[in-house]
């Protein structure tokens, strides 16, 4: 009778099975052991084999959809979604449908916790991996989408990285310990004055790290820009989690500290395209007013005769102690320093030139006192 009933279930399905146990509960009715009816243990068996068999399903339904889908479109996102599926183990699912399935006994007190604490930490493991996957997605898409390959740049992306998977560990050793039943508060108290010596300590280093970040996510400055900070001026080769090396005009390597760089006014010529110049002169007092008027027009042929400038405008500004004040204003249409130089020096020598040829004098800084005699002469 027994191998008569039990021969064609062995060549059933999962669903199957389930109804046998469900048949099994119904015949150990009134029957108990270890204070749970027998029919107790069937409906958890038969609990157990439905939601490990749906949820097995269901997955691998889920999975081959989504990769399916993954191949057809042009994002990443429905792959992400995918790796972070497959990162789901099948001993994870057996805690878990285990965990639900023993809700139809009543367990030991320290078995049932045990079964508890050991949902809680895998779980929690397993999310804090996912989580840390998905981090690092964003991490990759935030390069890609600034175009930044360079090593410092994937290197400053794996600091992020590290950084954010320090956080979500701690977080989830706080959360398990929380629901643990341990007072986390007392504990990260009782840290406080450990703490506080870490922090003081590590403050340097932390603020140059937190600068670094900073740096990194604002982007005032990157690889190849030239910048100047305070006395400082260069052209940045390479930003690291601690300190930022500027290459020097004179040559030499200057390394800087971030918070200094992040506290402080920084002038970027990355996004320059031409450079306004002023520049201020005087003529004496004895210069005709015909020549006076004329120096504007002067001032525009020689910043005109200047390749890659041009030119704004001209004008007596003021009566100063010296004599009549011009303001001029040009544009340097290159961004290169060396250009703006050389184009600042032919602009100042043909005004030089055609100055003199003019009969026309710069003006020294000079006062002139007049004084009057005694006899009115």
């Amino acid at each position: 009778m027994v191998v008569v009933f039990i021969v064609p279930l062995l060549r059933r399905n999962v669903h199957h099975y389930i109804l046998y146990l469900l048949l099994f509960s119904a015949l150990m009715l009134g029957r108990a052991f270890l204070d749970n009816p027998l029919n107790r243990y069937f409906l958890a068996l038969a609990a157990f084999l439905a939601l490990f068999w749906g949820f097995g399903l269901a997955r691998k339904l889920v999975v081959s959809r989504l990769r399916a889908l993954a191949l057809r479109t042009q994002t990443d996102l429905d792959d992400l979604l995918v790796d972070l599926l497959e990162m789901v183990r099948t001993p994870e699912c057996v805690l878990v449908v285990l965990w639900a399935a023993t809700r139809y006994l009543r367990l030991p007190g320290r078995l049932d916790g045990l079964l508890h604490a050991l949902l809680l930490v895998v779980l929690t493991y397993r999310a804090v991996t996912m989580l840390r996957v998905a981090a690092d997605y964003l991490v990759r898409k935030l390069l890609i989408s600034k175009g930044r390959f360079s090593q410092a740049e994937q290197g400053m992306a794996r600091t992020i990285s590290y950084l954010i998977s320090g956080l979500l560990w701690v977080t989830g050793a706080l959360f398990v310990l929380s629901n643990l039943g341990f007072n986390v508060t007392s504990m990260l108290a009782g840290l406080g004055i450990g703490g506080v010596a870490v922090a003081l300590a590590a403050q340097a280093v932390l603020g140059d790290l937190f600068s670094a970040l900073a740096i990194y996510l604002d982007q005032p400055f990157v690889v190849g820009d030239f910048i100047v900070v305070g006395d400082m001026m260069g052209t940045v080769e390479h930003i690291g989690i601690k300190t930022t090396r500027v290459r020097a005009l004179s040559g030499e390597m200057l390394i800087v500290a971030n918070s200094r760089l992040t506290s402080a006014q920084i002038q970027n010529f990355r996004q320059l395209q031409e450079r306004r110049i002023v520049i201020g002169f005087s003529v004496p007092y004895r210069t005709p007013a015909e020549q006076v008027k004329n120096i504007p027009q002067l001032v525009r042929a020689a910043v005109a005769a200047a390749p890659k400038a041009r030119f704004d405008r001209a004008h007596l500004k003021s009566f100063e102690e010296a004599g009549f004040a011009f303001e001029a204003v040009y544009f340097v249409t290159d961004p290169d320093y060396g250009i703006y130089m050389d184009t600042n020096q032919a602009i100042h020598l043909a005004l030089l030139d055609a100055f003199r040829r003019e009969g026309i004098s710069f003006a020294l800084p000079s006062r002139v006192v007049f004084q009057q005699s005694g006899d009115g002469a």
